[in-house]
């Protein structure tokens, strides 16, 4: 089998480390739906917001937010 080989400047590492944190999250999330329905069927504050629907929310936020960061910092190493 052919293995494309990083290009310079490819930032692999980071991007397994923020794929890791990713997956940890969500899996993390999963689990709690799993083993934790009492809590996770519970409500936030006086909103009444489903804490599943909070941490749901979270996950996919900390998606972006890693996707911005991976961008940013190899957009600035690519600049140099």
């Amino acid at each position: 089998m052919h293995r494309v080989q990083p290009h310079e400047g490819d930032n692999v590492a980071l991007g397994l480390a923020l794929t890791a944190l990713q997956v940890l999250s969500y899996f993390s999330f999963v689990a709690a739906c799993c083993f934790a329905p009492a809590f996770i069927t519970g409500r936030r504050f006086s909103s009444g917001i489903p804490v599943s629907f909070s941490l749901g929310l979270g996950v996919i936020a900390l998606g972006v937010v890693l996707t911005i960061v991976y961008v940013a910092v190899t957009h600035r190493e690519g600049a140099r």
